[in-house]
């Protein structure tokens, strides 16, 4: 039948392309966790999260609705938890109850190239449009969790998969995105220096974790900054005078990642300031109040003016806590530790 069709023979294996043995089709799982491994060691700890998160709800929306499928909870914890992270499934030991699904998801997973039919690739986006709870998700979930997606599939187009990157071919209306701010749910001067003195009492008097977390929220208000920057405020970076304005020459953020998502195992990384280049400095004029207050905590915490930053009041403030107040603790406990 093939020398009548006109197949030309291979001059190694004797045979014509009809009958050579082809390889088995690329499942989505495989690609997606080879993708990860190509992706997470030059990802920042909070770009691992969304990678993490988008390939969660792909591989969620593409698996089939059949007999044996695990729930949608248990597929969440499990892919979030033990799937898409490094390392993988395959070279670490996890829980009996995770194994179950990852291997399921494994044996039914359909083959990449279903992403290239538009029904199957809408079915995907439409999945995304949506929280855990089945609510609509905002504009920028939606947007975060599709440029994974595009940037995953350009991946498998360098990898000769798809001719064209499969997106494109389906057009999905976008969540819409509401710019206003409610000035009635925006706290005005009274209100947040209320809301700041009342940050102070946080785990009582004596562990004064509530006291340098005032230096921290002060800085977010009055300076404007982000989280991840005021955390990163180190006193030798700043003019602060005992009369007028300030000075804050912020060059570093140190955004909550997780112990997950980083490197060093800590909760925070250590980055440059959001969309600058990572030695840019940017002066940040601070306002009298707030040079007030951060003097303040400096002389609370008997520090020097080259002291480091607010950053272990954070991480601090993040960490479990017990029910009724500090205790006693180690000397290296945060809460003994010389902070603002």
């Amino acid at each position: 039948m093939a020398q009548e069709n006109g197949e030309q023979f291979d001059t190694e294996t004797g045979f014509p392309p009809s009958m050579e043995e082809k390889a088995p089709a690329l499942t989505w799982y495989a690609f997606a966790l080879k993708y990860v491994q190509v992706k997470w060691p030059h990802a920042a700890p909070n770009y691992r999260d969304e990678i993490n998160e988008a390939l969660t709800g792909i591989t969620k929306a593409l698996m089939p609705k059949r007999p044996g499928r695990p729930t949608d909870e248990a597929m969440q914890r499990a892919l979030r938890d033990w799937l898409f992270v490094l390392p993988g499934p395959e070279d670490r030991e996890i829980p009996p109850g995770a194994r179950v699904v990852v291997d399921w998801v494994a044996r039914n997973s359909p083959p990449l190239a279903d992403l290239a039919k538009p029904a199957v690739m809408r079915g995907v986006l439409e999945a995304l449009k949506l929280r855990l709870d089945g609510e609509a998700a905002s504009s920028e979930t939606f947007k975060r969790k599709r440029k994974v997606l595009v940037n995953a599939l350009n991946y498998a187009r360098e990898l000769g998969e798809f001719d064209e990157n499969p997106v494109n071919s389906v057009a999905v209306q976008r969540p819409s995105r509401i710019v206003p701010v409610d000035p009635r749910v925006v706290a005005n001067p009274k209100q947040a220096g209320n809301l700041i003195g009342a940050v102070s009492y946080v785990c009582g008097y004596h562990c004064a974790r509530g006291r340098r977390l005032v230096g921290m929220f002060a800085g977010m208000y009055y300076a404007g900054m982000r989280p991840a920057e005021t955390v990163g405020v180190a006193i030798q970076d700043c003019y602060l005078p005992e009369e007028g304005w300030g000075l804050a020459n912020l060059h570093r953020t140190r955004p909550t990642a997780g112990k997950k998502w980083t490197k060093t195992g800590e909760l925070h990384d250590d980055r440059g300031l959001k969309n600058r280049d990572p030695e840019e400095v940017r002066p940040t004029p601070l306002p009298p109040i707030l040079v007030a207050i951060w003097r303040d905590s400096i002389d609370t915490s008997a520090r020097q003016m080259t002291a480091d930053s607010f950053s272990t009041s954070v991480a601090d403030w993040s960490a479990p806590r017990p029910t009724r107040g500090c205790g006693p603790r180690p000397a290296s406990s945060a809460c003994h530790q010389n902070l603002l």
